[in-house]
Formats: C-alpha cells, structure tokens, sequence
C-alpha cells in the first residue's frame, strides 16, 4: 500500500507545481486588449530606439500620423517576437536608429501613442506584413 501512495503523491505535487509555475508564465504573457481589434492607423517618422527582445519587440518613434500636420511626438510601436520578425525578412540589421519608417498598426483604445505593429515600410518603399494570415 505504502508503495502506491508514495507514487501518487508525488505525481499530486507535481501537478500542483506545474498548475502553479504554467499559470504564472500565462499572466506574465499579457493580452493585446488594449488595441482597437478593427482600426488601423499609419505612423511616419524616425526610429529612435529598438529592443529585440522575447517576449515581444518593441520600437520607439519620433513620428506623427501618416497624412495629418499634427506635431511629432514619441510612439511606441509593440511588435511579434524578433523570430517572427526575421522570418519574414525585417532583422536587426535592416533598421537602425535614425532610420525613416512607418508603421501601421493597430492604435491603443485609450488614445496614448502606442501601436499593435501590422507592417513597416522602409524609405525605399520595401514593406514588410506582419498580419495575422
């Protein structure tokens, strides 16, 4: 009998361990809720920072909206893990600060400057789609 419990119970805390550190990654991993799922907007400007970094990219911009005479301002640019990002061609390499880009993406429910990135075009026109297929 002792043999069967003991097997049990460690199979038990197990399970408990693994519900509890998977839980915990799933919080860290925060939800894009903070988007407007339908609308898209264009940011234009220059590339003052990148960070390639998992879990998500992130670019900063000097930029305004693509077609409007509003004042430039800081944007912040949220994109995929730098993998997705080099799978379809856009690496470190390719965009350095200082850089002319534009970005489209999905604008923040709240109206602060900040993007869901979909694309970015580079000032010789090549675009990269990071779209949902």
């Amino acid at each position: 009998m002792k043999s069967i419990r003991m097997p049990l119970a460690v199979a038990g805390a197990a399970a408990i361990l693994g519900a509890a550190f998977g839980s915990a990654s799933l919080l860290a991993h925060h939800s894009q809720s903070q988007f407007e799922p339908e609308a898209t907007i264009s940011i234009e400007g220059t590339l003052t920072k990148g960070s390639w970094a998992n879990p998500h990219t992130l670019f900063v911009l000097q930029g305004k909206k693509v077609g409007t005479t509003d004042a430039p301002q800081e944007w912040t640019v949220e994109g995929p893990s730098p993998r997705q990002l080099e799978t379809k061609g856009w690496g470190r390499a390719v965009s350095k600060p200082g850089d002319k880009l534009t970005f489209e993406g999905r604008p923040r429910r709240d109206g602060q400057p900040e993007l869901l990135l979909l694309t970015v075009t580079l000032a010789d026109g090549k675009t990269f789609s990071f779209k949902p297929e």
